[in-house]
């Protein structure tokens, strides 16, 4: 499996993190965001045939993005003889007690989601207004369950035991209204409509060529 990060909603090669909208904001007169860094913690990765379940990482784990565009490789061994029509996986806070299990190595990338309320998704970056720039860190505590149809559907069998599919998340749309108005990170009254934003970001899809597009058959 790989995942990808893309600045817009399509795979893209180039190496910018900035969104820009001549829009006024609901906070005050932003005229862009500069992503610097994006965590998600994702935890019970599953991917579902029509009757069951393989469930492939059981225990929570950082994904950071790379902002560059690059697609990331993340291997999956061992996988079931079958035809897999659905992928689930938790975008979710964690305890003291899901880290402290894991081994010490792993444990140290948790230690900024476990202050305060605990978080499941961490972004900084940056925020322009007239061209001066205002940093912010944008913390979310939303846990949810992601379910993503694969269309194609993914058939593991012994002819084909290699199959690829491309997590591709866009962050085009994170900060932004849905009337494509800019909204402020730093204002707590936006902290919903952005998590929901997050969310619909994520895409599955079968991608054996890697080229972050998905397959058409």
């Amino acid at each position: 499996m790989t995942k990808q990060y893309s600045s817009s909603d399509s795979p893209s090669s180039l190496s910018d993190m900035i969104i820009r909208r001549d829009f006024v904001s609901a906070s005050g007169l932003i005229d862009s965001i500069h992503i610097t860094r994006a965590r998600f913690v994702l935890r019970d990765i599953k991917f579902k045939t029509q009757s069951d379940s393989s469930s492939f990482r059981a225990t929570p784990f950082v994904m950071e993005l790379n902002l560059s565009s690059a697609i990331q490789d993340m291997s999956v061994a061992g996988v079931p003889f079958g035809t897999y029509r659905k992928i689930e996986f938790d975008v979710h806070r964690i305890n003291s007690s899901d880290v402290s299990v894991l081994p010490i190595i792993e444990q140290a990338q948790f230690q900024d989601f476990l202050v305060d309320e605990r978080y499941s998704i961490i972004i900084t970056g940056s925020t322009y207004t007239a061209g001066i720039a205002t940093s912010f860190t944008f913390r979310s505590r939303v846990n949810v369950k992601q379910k993503i149809d694969l269309d194609p559907v993914i058939v593991i069998s012994q002819p084909s035991p290699a199959i690829n599919a491309t997590m591709l998340v866009s962050s085009g749309g994170w900060f932004k209204s849905s009337g494509g108005v800019l909204l402020d990170p730093a204002d707590s009254s936006n902290e919903n409509t952005i998590s929901d934003n997050l969310r619909a970001s994520i895409k599955v899809f079968k991608d054996n060529n890697k080229d972050g597009y998905k397959d058409l058959d």
